[in-house]
């Protein structure tokens, strides 16, 4: 299916990006190469320069010091390890998005620009990013080994790879996980739950046999936050998300709307009339979440999966040194008649970089980026340049974080692997984090939600029409059925009035752009 133009550019700026792309997607500053059109005919024409790349990418809210790119230590070790010559733009965090539309709409178009996913970027939306399959195949064999396939999927649509992706942080897409107090679990002598019926089972435990060892009846089951959020994989013990679509039955809609959503709405309420879920879950700020899990008063709760040491696990251990807290992450249990996917959403990648079509020397983009996920790019990016900042000696590591004064933001903007053991045990230095760390990861690992829409555009429909969103009019109608006041079969009232009110065509665009683009 072709990519419509959004409304995010005028029609004047889609004049502007036709008209500029042999002035603005060659570079006037770039080195002359011949067309990007194959990459046989660039390398029969390989620059024995170092290769001019000019880039948008943001600065990851870091601060990185002005100047010419190449007057900066990190880039100019990039630039010399991949014989590039790199004009790298760096815009401010907060406003991104807003500073790319606005710098493609006067004709400024880099050879290639940082987005968090493709359905973001002008270009991928436009037709003007490069297919990078051939190119990678030719020049990426470390992009290949080292990015897993679910990242390239993401970033792939009808065949073509439009754009070079980092994977989610831990090779972990589905990025959350349910947090136990395992010491609670053991003290009642408790098994890991493997189903909802099991899992609520462990709630009343904490209810009633006085896990926190204080005498009053003061422990909280399970704990979320207001609007529904981190509530991530309750949710998923049904194969369903707030903030995602799902396939039901050939259509694509809305987790939020899918008849197993129902299902989850029904274990939510179990959970409140029988207590077993924070009476606050609908107005818990962050704040107070937080405190009420470090004041050893929460015996399950959802969050991310690099949260389980810091803030977690270390936290606890230090108010609570007598009680020898002990957090892990559990896998998902499964919903009761429910036999699909479970956990979190995976959102498979951190970031992308998308290469305009009329990029000069494609190859030499693609290998640059090859060499950023190579052994060697990977430790660079982690510990900065061997010698200064960190050493080797035999299979040991040792990193002088005095010494690495870009560390923060070359590992924001650079990194592209998702997760280098040896590096990340020399960064977090403590054994007993790591390996925390690492049993999580692998729990991450072995589930998670395909998102069948990934790498669409917004919807206009549900765009349009904010009520149709998850923090519509469901946030009142979820609420409504967990606490009580309407009965569970009124969630079908509820998706019957989101259809007629443009729910039926936000369905009917997800489905079609799923079957022109991700349908196999």
């Amino acid at each position: 299916m072709k990519i419509t133009l959004k409304k995010t550019l005028t029609i004047s700026c889609v004049i502007c990006l036709a008209g500029v792309l042999a002035a603005c997607g060659t570079d006037k500053n770039a080195a002359s190469s011949p067309s990007a059109a194959s990459p046989e005919a660039s390398q029969s024409a390989q620059p024995t320069a170092p290769a001019k790349i000019t880039m948008f990418v943001s600065n990851n809210a870091q601060q990185i010091p002005g100047g010419k790119s190449m007057d900066l230590a990190t880039v100019k070790y990039i630039a010399q390890k991949t014989n590039t010559d790199l004009n790298i733009t760096f815009l401010p965090h907060e406003n991104y998005a807003d500073q790319l539309k606005l710098k493609f709409a006067s004709g400024d178009i880099p050879n290639v620009h940082m987005v968090w996913g493709i359905e973001t970027s002008d270009l991928v939306i436009n037709g003007l990013a490069l297919d990078l399959k051939p190119y990678i195949d030719k020049y990426g064999p470390n992009l290949k080994k080292n990015i897993p396939q679910s990242a390239w999927d993401a970033v792939t649509l009808n065949g073509k790879i439009l754009a070079i992706p980092q994977p989610a942080q831990g090779n972990a897409p589905a990025e959350r996980v349910i947090y136990v107090r395992k010491d609670w679990m053991d003290k009642l002598g408790i098994q890991t739950p493997k189903t909802s019926a099991e899992f609520l089972d462990m709630l009343r435990a904490f209810r009633d046999k006085d896990p926190n060892g204080n005498g009053a009846k003061d422990e909280i089951p399970f704990s979320s936050r207001e609007k529904f959020e981190w509530a991530d994989n309750i949710f998923g013990m049904y194969g369903v998300n707030l903030d995602s679509n799902t396939l039901y039955n050939g259509e694509v809609m809305p987790g939020y709307v899918s008849p197993n959503m129902k299902k989850a709405l029904g274990t939510l309420h179990t959970m409140y009339e029988e207590k077993l879920i924070d009476t606050e879950f609908l107005t818990n700020t962050r704040a107070i979440w937080d405190q009420k899990i470090k004041s050893d008063l929460v015996g399950s709760w959802d969050h991310v999966v690099f949260g389980v040491w810091d803030p977690w696990q270390k936290e606890l251990s230090k108010l609570l040194p007598d009680k020898h807290p002990n957090v892990v992450a559990i896998p998902t249990p499964r919903g009761e008649g429910y036999d699909g996917q479970l956990g979190r959403v995976e959102k498979p990648v951190l970031k992308t970089f998308v290469v305009h079509k009329d990029a000069p020397n494609p190859e030499a983009i693609v290998r640059m980026f090859d060499w950023l996920v190579s052994d060697e790019g990977q430790m660079f990016t982690e510990l900065g340049i061997e010698g200064q900042s960190y050493t080797k000696e035999g299979d040991k590591i040792t990193y002088n974080p005095e010494k690495d004064a870009d560390v923060k933001w070359r590992s924001s903007v650079f990194q592209m692997h998702g997760f280098n053991e040896a590096a990340q045990k020399v960064l977090i230095n403590n054994d007993e984090a790591f390996n925390k760390l690492l049993s999580t990861i692998e729990t991450s690992r072995q589930e998670g939600i395909v998102n069948p829409t990934a790498g669409m555009p917004p919807s206009e429909t549900l765009t349009k029409n904010a009520e149709l969103g998850y923090r519509g009019s469901f946030q009142e109608a979820a609420a409504k059925i967990i606490l009580g006041e309407k009965p569970l079969d009124y969630f079908d009232e509820y998706v019957a009035s989101w259809k007629k009110q443009g729910g039926e065509q936000a369905i009917k665009e997800l489905t079609d752009w799923y079957n022109a683009n991700r349908k196999k």
